[in-house]
This record gives structure tokens, C-alpha cells and sequence, in this order.
């Protein structure tokens, strides 16, 4: 029987196939969705897959390494069906790529005893010629790798070999998948690595055998649900500026995880943040450098909460020492390094109170979770597309009410929307009401034009997507799609949330991406650097959780106002102006991996909210501010309804006034767990984040993270920023100075509270 026959139902790979590469050059004949079998893949288990699985992904000129920096034109999923695929070498992944595997009988990658290449998967190639990565690591966006096992132990053990090479930053994504290693005493594999990037997120991943579990790095991550056994190391972090780990459950490995990687006596880890998790018969649960003198101040911060022991002798160690006993038990909250609380600096190692967790964020004594649903019980009867309904995804078409009706008709008749790859444009707002189901095809496009008259008033603003309204309740699940503007849009709301949500609601890997891209008139011929254009005014708001709200969960999505044009041949920057990021006035939110950047006004702003978990969050400041800054961006400020920074009144005289990334304000248990709040630039100049600026000096923006009004119980695990001066202000009175708690380039505090 071949692989293909014994591929049991799943509804992604049987409905019909109209994904439409609307800005390709040949989008009629360019093929989005592709079957490995097609491709001349068996997947018996004994022929030599490489091959034809390399053509399935690079078939049609799509964006490769070396020679495209990205693109967002030429998009593909490539499937597998059941069977065992055999590797002799690395299977290279291109730009905006989906490897997706049926998640009813998980395919298995199988390396063969000689594989080369930096991993069965490399998501970025090295150059043989002159050993440059394929991408730039800050740049890999949109890709994902989904359902599937990596099998690595034909080879030997004494060889070196790797699973997956994952370099990645925002919008990416690992789910459901396992690899598989030797138990050999003598292994040299690690199942995944990651040696760099901004960002990412891993989910539901597991690791057995090897030497080593995950081997990582990046500026900052999320990863959630990894089970690693039977390794050496568990997880070994080689760098980062902050990393949260979530659920993880780490067992019968020598050491569950190590940060003590130095170099020249400097710690290279910046900061952890390890919660809700099991180490199981692991002589020792932490490796670290830290101490009281330890180089970087601000770095080798660590907080344990609410962690279960079994049989687990040292907890944590610290350069050879035993710094935390261990055993059967659990660890409430244990920390290490700075804190405020919220004055400071105060250098600490020891038990912590824990967090006062909401009751309603919580699933038992742990925080509530979802993985991203694939539906893969449902069958494809359950599924309607929007493309079969009349919209066409051209990009040019008025595509509203095709989209509108097909919403309400799939909610009717209790069916998920399937959006077939495309980009949809829409001119005026896509309501989608209570106990709506909708995913998309490798980041199927909602894109709002104002060429009808709406979305243009930024006195009126107007929702591009609306979740229910004000009163409504009930359940939302929506997954991989993202949603933009084309040309003038500064009325534009691009994403409103309502409704009183039912939990198991969710917003998995949807992303706002506004301009930069093909399409939006919104690149480098329309935009140009160091020009404040009326024509790139793109939106009001990115996204607004409104104080009608309740149970909204968001995990891994990007909401970013670009800074370059994605289909440049030179990733040229652009000037593209939106006024609010993320604001946040409901109660009872999860936020996990998510990310805003690039606004004028600010990043995140809670105003009134209650009951908000975060993690790990990240913001990046307007590359052109301060030119203009803060005071005299574009965007009107509108004090009474949308309760904006009065940044005449917050700032001061003569420092750099730019976008606040995190304001909290009048808000109550605020609980974050890893941020990253960066400012890079001035007026597109880095050197003022740069280690080598003058004087040493990090000047980019004065405040970056403000407290206001009758805010409590705020809580911070593990603060890094870059290129603020002043990293804390509550109430118009500065707090925390970045030369106090310099890290790994970042600047780190450990531990942030404030009326708790």
C-alpha cells in the first residue's frame, strides 16, 4: 500500500484547492497548496525523499535563500501524508513556508545514517561558499512547521545531527512535533536548534534521546507544552535577552536545563522565566552562573513559579553548588537577580511571594491554555470556503460581501469558514458574530481599502474586523490569517473585540501586517523613509480589546506596522504612520507570544483592565521617531474616548519623546511574564541602542513603560528593554535607570512589582 493510500482523512488535504497567490506575477498557474506526492515523494520507508521534497518547496521561483530577503507573493504549504519519508540530507525551507504533516497519522522524517546538512529540516541554510545564513535571522517571518516526527536514530550516535535548525522571529511557528534520538550514552543529537533570531514560538513539541533536548537561543521566545526525556540536557539555553517556558515537562535527563553559558566571565543568558511545570527524576533541575558579583548585572535572572519536583535531588545549581535543595515537592516562587518593588535595584536569590493568579485565568492552580486548533476530527463536510461562497481573494475584487455572507452562513449552519489563500479585499467592516470558526491557508489576507469612503475618518474610527458586539457572547476561533490596509486608511480599526467570550475562544497565529507589502500601495515608491506622506495615514488603532470584553485569548500574533518593505529586493525601510497599537480595556485576557510594534501613540495600553496574563510580550518603537516624535506624530490624540498619552503633560523638557511600548493605567492584577520592550532607533540612526554609542550611552527614547492612576497588583517577571534611558516611571517619577541593570545588550530587571 503506498503512503498516499494509507493518508487517513483530513479535511486540509481533501477540500478542493483554490489558494490564490493574488500578487504573484502568474497567480492563476502558481500552486499554494503541495503534496510532497506530486512532487515524486513516497514515503515508503525506503526511497530517498530528499529530493523530491526540495522540489515541492522550491517549485515556481519562490523566495530561497541567498537570493530573496522575503517576499510575501509566493506562499505555499507543503503537505505529507502518513508514511515514512526517508532524508539523506537537509530539507530546506524557503520563505513563507508551511510544512504541514496529517495530524491523524503523523508522518515521520527519517534520517539516514550519513544525513549532511545542519539538521533534517534547516530553516536557513549556511553557505557552503562563504558560510552566510540563508536569511537574516530577524527577518524569517511567516512559516511554520506542523504534525509531524523526526526520526534520528540511524545515526550514530558519535555524529553530530540535529533534528530541526530553527532560526526564526515573529510570526513563526513549531506545533506537534516530535524528534526522535539515540539513548546512547555517547549521543552527540539535539533535537531542535536555534542558534538566533527575535522572537518565536514553539508548541506541543517533544524531544526523546540525545544529548541534548532543545539547544537555543534568541532575543526573546515563548515556548509552551515541551516534553523532553532520556536526554543529557534537557533545554540548553545558550543566549537570550528573556525567554518564557510554560508547561514544560522535563524527565530522566541529567540536567533538566542550563543557562551557565559564559564567555570571557560574562553570562550570556539574560533571563528566565520557568512557570506551571514538571521535572521528573532529574538529578538536577537548573545549571546557572549567577552570583551576587556575577557580569552583566542585569543578566543569569531566573524566576521558578509554581514548579513540581519528582525525585529531583538539586533544584538549582549554581557554579558547582547546590543553591536550591531539591527533592519531591514543589516550588512555589523562587527567583534570582534584580528587583524592584517597585524601588530598587535590589540584588536578590531566594523564595518569592507568588503571583495572586486570577481564579478565571487559570485552568486548576496552573494558567489556562489552548493549542491552535487543526480540526483534524472534523470531516471536510464540515468546512465551507469562502472562495466556493463568491469572494475571490484577487485582491482587487470588492470582496466584502461575499465574505460577510459567507461568515454569517458558516455560523448558520454550524460549519468552520475555510479561507482559501488570498487576499481579500474588503471596503467597509466584516462583522463576525458569536460561535464563528474561521482559518486560514498560510495567512490568507483581509485587507481594508478605504476606495468606498470608509475607513478614512480617524475622528470616526471604523473595525476592518469586528468580534461580536457590545453585549454579545459566546465563542471565537479564528487561526492563520492576517489582516491589513491598502493605501489612505487612518479611520481604520483593524481588529475590535467585543465579545463576552466563552473560553476555548482563541486568535491563533493571526497577524496584522500594515503595508510593506504587495498590494497595499503602501511600499517604497508610495512611503519613503523621512517623509510624513498623508497617503501613508494606514490605521486609527491596530487592535482594540474594548471594556466590553471578556475571556479574549491571543496566542502567538504579530501586530506590526511595517518598517520594510517585505517584496523589496533590498528590504528597503518605509515611513508608514498607525496611531495605536494594542488597547486593552476588557478583563479576563490571555496574551501569549505577542508582539506590537511600530506605533506612534504606543504599543500596549491597559486602561481599566482587570485580569490580564501576559507573556512573552515584545514591542519595538517607530524607527522615525522622534522625527516626528511623540508630541507631534500625526495621529490626533483623543483623551476622552480612547484615553491617550497627553505626552505635552508626561514628557520632559528636552528628552526624547516617543511612543510609549507598555502604558498601564487605572488597572488591577496585570501579570507579565517576560517583556521586551525595544527602541532601536532615532530617527532611523541605531547607534543610540548600539553598545559602541558614545559615551556608552543608550538614548534612543527617554521613558518607555509608564504606571498611571490607581493601577495594583502589577507584576513583572523578567523586564529586558533596549535603548530607553529611563526603563520604569510610575505617576510622572522615574524609577529604574538602564545603566543600574545592563544585560545581555539588553537592559534586565528580574522582578517588577507595584501594589501588590
Amino acid at each position: 500500500m503506498t503512503a498516499a493510500a494509507a493518508d487517513p482523512p483530513y479535511w486540509l488535504k481533501d477540500i478542493q484547492k483554490q489558494g490564490y497567490a493574488a500578487f504573484n506575477p502568474n497567480p492563476s498557474g502558481y500552486r499554494v497548496f503541495r503534496n510532497v506526492m506530486d512532487y515524486g515523494a513516497k514515503g515508503d520507508g525506503v526511497t530517498d525523499d530528499t529530493d523530491a521534497i526540495n522540489r515541492a518547496i522550491s517549485d515556481q521561483n519562490r523566495c530561497g535563500p541567498w537570493v530573496c530577503d522575503s517576499s510575501t507573493t509566493t506562499p505555499a504549504i507543503i503537505y505529507f501524508p502518513a508514511g515514512t519519508y526517508i532524508i539523506s540530507k537537509s530539507i530546506i525551507m524557503y520563505y513563507m513556508t508551511q510544512m504541514h504533516g496529517n495530524p491523524n497519522s503523523l508522518p515521520v522524517l527519517k534520517a539516514t545514517p550519513g544525513l549532511t546538512g545542519l539538521g533534517v529540516i534547516d530553516a536557513s541554510k549556511y553557505s557552503d561558499v562563504n558560510g552566510e545564513p540563508g536569511w537574516i535571522s530577524t527577518n524569517i517571518f511567516t512559516r511554520q512547521i506542523r504534525n509531524f516526527v523526526i526520526d534520528l536514530t540511524a545515526i550514530p550516535p558519535d555524529r553530530d545531527a540535529k533534528g530541526i535548525h530553527w532560526p526564526a522571529s515573529q510570526a513563526t511557528s513549531l506545533q506537534n512535533v516530535k524528534v526522535v534520538m539515540t539513548r546512547a550514552a555517547n549521543s552527540k543529537h539535539t533535537g531542535i536548534f536555534v542558534e538566533n533570531g527575535s522572537a518565536g514560538y514553539m508548541v506541543d513539541v517533544e524531544t526523546i534521546g540525545g544529548y541534548i533536548g532543545l539547544e537555543v537561543g534568541n532575543q526573546q521566545y515563548t515556548m509552551r507544552g515541551i516534553k523532553v526525556s532520556g536526554a543529557v540536557i534537557g533545554i540548553r539555553q545558550i543566549w537570550n535577552w528573556g525567554w518564557l517556558y510554560h508547561g514544560i515537562t522535563i524527565s530522566d535527563c541529567n540536567t533538566a536545563f542550563s543557562m551557565s553559558n559564559v564567555d570571557q566571565g560574562k553570562q550570556l543568558v539574560g533571563s528566565v522565566v520557568i512557570a506551571d511545570s514538571d521535572i521528573i527524576n532529574c538529578p538536577t533541575f537548573v545549571d546557572m552562573a549567577w552570583s551576587s558579583g556575577s557580569q552583566p548585572i542585569g543578566a543569569g535572572q531566573l524566576i521558578l513559579e509554581n514548579i513540581a519536583l519528582t525525585n529531583v535531588p538539586v533544584a538549582v545549581k549554581g557554579n558547582g553548588a547546590t543553591v536550591l535543595a531539591g527533592g519531591t515537592t514543589r516550588i512555589a516562587a523562587w527567583g534570582q537577580g534584580t528587583r524592584y518593588t517597585p524601588d530598587g535595584p535590589q540584588r536578590y536569590q531566594g523564595a518569592l511571594t507568588p503571583a495572586r493568579r486570577p481564579a478565571g485565568l487559570l485552568n486548576g492552580d496552573r494558567y489556562y491554555t489552548k493549542s491552535k486548533p487543526q480540526y483534524e476530527q472534523l470531516p471536510v463536510s464540515s468546512f465551507l470556503s469562502v472562495r466556493t461562497l463568491g469572494a475571490k481573494g484577487d485582491g482587487r475584487t470588492d470582496d466584502t460581501a461575499a465574505v460577510q455572507n459567507a461568515i454569517n452562513r458558516a455560523v448558520a449552519e454550524g460549519k468552520v469558514l475555510f479561507f482559501d489563500h488570498g487576499v481579500y479585499k474588503v471596503t467597509n467592516t466584516i462583522y463576525v458574530p458569536p460561535n464563528a470558526r474561521m482559518v486560514g491557508e498560510t495567512y490568507s489576507v483581509i485587507m481594508a481599502s478605504g476606495a468606498a469612503g470608509n475607513f478614512l475618518d480617524w475622528s470616526n474610527p471604523q473595525a476592518v474586523v469586528l468580534i461580536g458586539r457590545p453585549g454579545e457572547s459566546g465563542s471565537i476561533e479564528w487561526s492563520d490569517m492576517i489582516v491589513s490596509t491598502q493605501g489612505r486608511t487612518p479611520g481604520a480599526k483593524l481588529i475590535e473585540y467585543n465579545l463576552n467570550s466563552a473560553r476555548g475562544s482563541g486568535l491563533w497565529d493571526v497577524h496584522t501586517r500594515i503595508g510593506g507589502a504587495a498590494g497595499t500601495d503602501l511600499q517604497v515608491a508610495n512611503c519613503p523613509t523621512y517623509t510624513v506622506k498623508n497617503e501613508c495615514m494606514v490605521a486609527h488603532t491596530n487592535v482594540h480589546v474594548t471594556k466590553h470584553a471578556r475571556g479574549a485569548y491571543f496566542e502567538n500574533n504579530w501586530f506590526w506596522t511595517a518598517d520594510h518593505d517585505l517584496d523589496d529586493a533590498d528590504s528597503t525601510r518605509i515611513s508608514v504612520f498607525a496611531g495605536r497599537g494594542m488597547l486593552i480595556e476588557g478583563s479576563n485576557i490571555w496574551m501569549w507570544a505577542t508582539g506590537s510594534e511600530h506605533h506612534t501613540l504606543y504599543q500596549f495600553q491597559l486602561y481599566e483592565a482587570a485580569d490580564v496574563f501576559a507573556g512573552f510580550i515584545q514591542t519595538e518603537t517607530p524607527y522615525m521617531q522622534p522625527v516626528p516624535d511623540a508630541k507631534s506624530q500625526p495621529y490626533p490624540a483623543d483623551y476622552d474616548t480612547y484615553h491617550d498619552p497627553n505626552y505635552a503633560a508626561v514628557c520632559v523638557p528636552g528628552q526624547i519623546c516617543d511612543a510609549f511600548a507598555l502604558r498601564i493605567v487605572n488597572s488591577r492584577s496585570i501579570h507579565v511574564y517576560g517583556a521586551g520592550l525595544y527602541s532601536f532607533f532615532k530617527n532611523y540612526d541605531v547607534s543610540c541602542s548600539s553598545p559602541d554609542a558614545p559615551n556608552g550611552s543608550r538614548d534612543c527614547q527617554h521613558r518607555i513603560f509608564t504606571i498611571e492612576g490607581s493601577s495594583s497588583d502589577i507584576l513583572i517577571y523578567t523586564l529586558s528593554e533596549v535603548g530607553a534611558t529611563e526603563m520604569v516611571t510610575i505617576d510622572g517619577v522615574d524609577k529604574a535607570k538602564w545603566s543600574d541593570n545592563l544585560s545581555v545588550y539588553s537592559n534586565t530587571i528580574g522582578l517588577f512589582t507595584y501594589r501588590v
